[in-house]
C-alpha cells in the first residue's frame, strides 16, 4: 500500500514537471510522455485539481473531441526547489562587505518598518486578545506554523513552530532582534523570548502581557 502511495505521488509529480516544462498539456500528451494511461492521467489530474495545483485553462481542438489544456496554479510554485535562501545571504554579504556591520543593521531595520508599514493597519483599533489572534493569523500565513495561547492570568504565549527565515537568521541573529521589536511595536507591550529555533529550541516562544 505505502509503495502504491509513493508511486501515485510520484507520477503527479511528474505532471507538475511536465506542466513546468511544456506550460500546458492535454490528458493525451501527458498520457504518451508518462507512458501511462489516459483514464490514470485523469485521475491524477483530478486530485491535483482538487489541491488546487493545477487547472484547466481552455480547449485544444483538433481532430475528434476538444481536449482540455491543463497549466500549472501559482500554488504548484511550492512542489519546485527554491533557493531563496542563497540569494537573501549573497546580497546579506554583498551589502555586509560593501558597508560594514552598519548597512546591514540599516538594511534590516528598513524591513522591520517595511514590515511595520503593512502590518500596523491591521490590528489598528483592536484590543490586546484581538491583535493577538491576527498577528498569529499573519504569521501562519506566512509559514511561522505559529499559534498562541491565553494563561489564566490573561496573559499570551505565542509560539512559532518553524522559522520561514531559519537559514538567514542562523548566519545574521539581528533578524531575531528585529522580529522582537517588530512584534512589541505592532502589539504596543513589552515582550519576553525565552526560546528560538537558531540556538536550538524547537520554537520560538513569545510570552506576551496581558
Amino acid at each position: 500500500m505505502s509503495v502504491d502511495r509513493k508511486t501515485q505521488g510520484s507520477t503527479r509529480q511528474s505532471i507538475l514537471q511536465l506542466l513546468r516544462r511544456y506550460g500546458q498539456m492535454t490528458a493525451l500528451e501527458l498520457s504518451e510522455d508518462l507512458q501511462i494511461g489516459a483514464v490514470g492521467v485523469r485521475q491524477h489530474l483530478a486530485l491535483l485539481e482538487r489541491d488546487s495545483l493545477v487547472k484547466v485553462i481552455g480547449l485544444r481542438r483538433g481532430v475528434g473531441r476538444p481536449s482540455h489544456l491543463y497549466a500549472l496554479t501559482p500554488e504548484a510554485e511550492r512542489h519546485f526547489p527554491k533557493r531563496y535562501d542563497k540569494l537573501a545571504l549573497d546580497v546579506i554579504g554583498y551589502v555586509e562587505r560593501t558597508g560594514g556591520e552598519d548597512a546591514v543593521k540599516a538594511m534590516f531595520n528598513a524591513r522591520r518598518e517595511r514590515l511595520l508599514d503593512a502590518l500596523a493597519p491591521q490590528l489598528e483599533g483592536k484590543s490586546r486578545q484581538e491583535k493577538v489572534v491576527e498577528l498569529t493569523r499573519i504569521l501562519a500565513e506566512q509559514g511561522y506554523m505559529c499559534e498562541y495561547e491565553q494563561l489564566d492570568d490573561g496573559s499570551f504565549v505565542l509560539t512559532e513552530h518553524n522559522c520561514p527565515i531559519d537559514c538567514v537568521a542562523r548566519q545574521h541573529p539581528q533578524l531575531c532582534v528585529q522580529e522582537l521589536a517588530l512584534y512589541e511595536k505592532l502589539l504596543g507591550v513589552s515582550i519576553v523570548r525565552d526560546a528560538t529555533i537558531v540556538d536550538g529550541g524547537l520554537c520560538c516562544r513569545y510570552h506576551i502581557p496581558a
